[in-house]
């Protein structure tokens, strides 16, 4: 797997949402991560003295007759290190789930992976990593508005799902 590649592709899709910085983006587009697509529910990470609670967003688009949601986690339990997953799932179509690990501006570890049934993941290879990128790349260029997600508990299932198949594949 070419772990550089890997990086920019998510690297790419991240910055498209505004998630991180980057050179490209339009600056008129609203981040995923803004308080408008925040959700009430918490992503808790058990620690040795106490847990940490980390935020959810989520957001939705009408693409035809089809609806795509995304889900993001910040994963991060350290405050030098910034962990981050993603879940993107078209209705009736296989999820897709990118973890990216920024530390001291180096990415470590990153992964897209897809699921058929949103429980079982399996890493992608470059041709899959490409056709969720051009499908990504489809979303933005309809140049639609998203909006938050009101019924995520599938999409929620998914991600928790994707980051604990992310830490058995690096020991986390």
């Amino acid at each position: 797997m070419n772990t550089d590649l890997t990086s920019q592709i998510i690297k790419h899709i991240f910055g498209g949402f505004r998630i991180i910085n980057s050179t490209f983006i339009n600056i008129n587009s609203k981040s995923l991560i803004s308080n408008s697509f925040l959700l009430n529910e918490k992503l808790v990470f058990d620690e040795d003295i106490q847990a940490i609670e980390n935020n959810i967003w989520a957001c939705q688009m009408l693409m035809g007759q089809q609806e795509l949601k995304i889900i993001l986690g910040d994963c991060s339990q350290e405050n030098n290190i910034r962990e981050i997953a993603m879940v993107a799932h078209l209705k009736d179509a296989p999820a897709y789930g990118l973890y990216l690990n920024i530390e001291n501006d180096i990415e470590t570890n990153p992964m897209i992976a897809c699921s058929i049934n949103g429980n079982d993941w399996m890493e992608c290879n470059m041709y899959l990593q490409a056709t969720f990128l051009a499908g990504m790349e489809q979303s933005k260029e309809m140049n639609m508005s998203w909006s938050k997600c009101q019924e995520y508990s599938e999409q929620h299932k998914m991600l928790l799902s994707f980051i604990k198949f992310y830490n058995l594949q690096f020991d986390e």
